[in-house]
């Protein structure tokens, strides 16, 4: 196996494993679900990851990198705070429509308490980072008076974030609109007006 070629089978592994883990779960899904569309035997999917675990934690990384190379624009700490905003909803929009209707930290929620440690703290980071970037946002916002909001930037960023999360799930199963409606309702939270 060419340099290449086990580059391409890892990365449609990934792309194989991550569809299924939204659709079905973590223990929704084995090797053979990945592999038999793939044309290839287990052991090909064991000599990437060698178990399943390892298959989660490379998503979970896959999922951190996809995410901060589509929104490093917009997460580059400055510049105006609605800029940035409306890149995460342009990026959760596009993860939607890319067949990535709900987020990695969603789906391995329901699995939780199965996870190891090391997936745990891989998870925990993306999510950590994730409301660290938005805090910042909402800090940005109100100090450049884009936004107006009650309490305090922190608790406002997960909320945000909780709400984007849910509207995917909805979406998911009612359509888009859910995503857009949301949207439309944290730039009235925040006092944005067109």
């Amino acid at each position: 196996m060419t340099v290449k070629a086990a580059t391409n089978t890892r990365e449609e592994i990934i792309d194989r494993a991550f569809q299924l883990m939204l659709q079905r779960g973590l223990n929704g899904f084995s090797y053979r679900d990945i592999s038999e569309p793939m044309g290839v035997k287990n052991a090909a999917i064991h000599y990437h990851f060698p178990n399943k675990m390892d298959l989660i934690k490379a998503l979970i990384d896959e999922n951190h990198r996809v995410l901060r190379r589509s929104t490093s624009e917009f997460m580059a700490y400055g510049g105006a705070a609605r800029v940035q905003l409306e890149g995460l909803f342009a990026f959760t929009l596009n993860q939607c429509n890319c067949g990535r209707p709900i987020c990695m930290v969603g789906a391995l929620a329901i699995d939780y308490d199965e996870l190891d440690e090391e997936i745990k703290k891989a998870n925990n980071s993306f999510m950590k980072d994730s409301v660290k970037w938005l805090t910042r946002v909402m800090e940005l916002g109100r100090e450049q008076k884009e936004f107006d909001f009650n309490g305090d930037p922190m608790s406002k960023a997960v909320s945000i974030l909780a709400m984007i999360q849910g509207a995917r799930q909805m979406a998911r199963v009612h359509g888009l609109d859910y995503l857009e409606n949301i949207f439309a309702q944290i730039r009235i939270d925040l006092g944005i007006t067109e």
